[in-house]
């Protein structure tokens, strides 16, 4: 399996995941989630981890547990 076509089996299993974690949300707005916060990730050249951030990132769109980042840690301090 190359690179890409693991990578897209790996953002199908996260819509999956959270599909499953939010069933309220309709599974079809779940996978446009994902799909939108693994986009934001296009052109980036190293991929080891756009799965992961890619979860993340959608987890806080639908209302999980809020993303840290560098701006909000600042924020808090």
């Amino acid at each position: 399996m190359n690179p890409e076509d693991q990578e897209q089996q790996q953002i199908e299993q996260i819509a999956d995941k959270l599909a499953d974690k939010h069933a309220d949300v309709p599974t079809e707005a779940v996978a446009e989630v994902v799909e939108d916060a693994y986009r934001k990730f296009d052109g980036q050249p190293i991929r080891d981890f756009v799965p992961l951030l890619a979860e993340r990132r959608a987890e806080e769109e639908l209302g999980g547990n809020p993303v840290a980042t560098p701006e909000s840690l600042e924020e808090s301090s």
